[in-house]
């Protein structure tokens, strides 16, 4: 990913000052469901119990990762992205070698959620990020996150992979809606791993393939 955002940097050539925004896709960005807790409701508090979260499920490895945590809602859970501090570091570099500034690094799911069209679900719905190689898959319901899921998309059959998803989180009823972004390029943002079935509702959104994912420029 390194590489292939150095080769864009290159291959653009911005000028000097450009205020660049490096979007991380695939594995490379990691998410938690934090839950909420009423013994644990100030900001300090819920970023320890997010930065423990990724701790207990990625090891001793996850203590020098950079943990950011959405707006915390009073009496919800949120969602918490953990990027490694050497890629942050390295991204930044990259950056000041050529003269720019690195002004934001966002994980892509967050960013294709935002960039995607309203939803208005009344019950749980999946919004699910389709980049080259993952699909990172967001259950959410109308108040808060309730599960986050990396696949790789590797003869994936994202229908039933869901359906096993809402099956031990204890869904009944209908299947939730599956909300699809594809981000990326190449063969990875032509087509989507889900397969329509009896019972599925899919809203194909648009596909935010302009830019590679790792790169996105904006001028001073």
């Amino acid at each position: 990913m390194l590489s292939q955002f150095e080769h864009a940097l290159d291959e653009r050539a911005p000028t000097r000052g450009t205020r660049v925004t490096c979007i991380v896709a695939g594995d490379a960005a990691r998410y938690r469901i934090v839950p909420w807790s009423n013994e644990l409701v100030s900001n300090s508090q819920r970023q320890v119990l997010a930065e423990h979260s990724f701790r207990e499920a990625y090891g001793e490895a996850a203590r020098s990762w950079v943990v950011q945590l959405h707006p915390a809602r009073y009496g919800a859970a949120v969602l918490a992205c953990a990027l490694e501090m050497t890629l942050l570091d390295r991204l930044g570099a990259l950056v000041q070698a050529r003269q720019l500034r690195l002004v934001s690094v966002q994980p892509s799911l967050m960013h294709a959620f935002n960039e995607t069209p309203g939803r208005s679900e009344s019950g749980p719905y999946w919004f699910v990020c389709l980049d080259a190689l993952w699909a990172t898959a967001l259950l959410m319901s109308p108040g808060e996150p309730l599960q986050v899921k990396q696949l790789s998309t590797t003869r994936l059959d994202l229908a039933l992979s869901l359906d096993r998803e809402a099956f031990a989180l204890g869904l009944d009823g209908p299947r939730p809606a599956v909300h699809a972004a594809r981000f990326g390029f190449g063969s990875g943002a032509s087509g989507s791993p889900f397969t329509a079935a009896a019972g599925w509702r899919h809203v194909d959104l648009h596909s935010l393939a302009a830019v590679p994912p790792a790169f996105k420029q904006r001028a001073a």
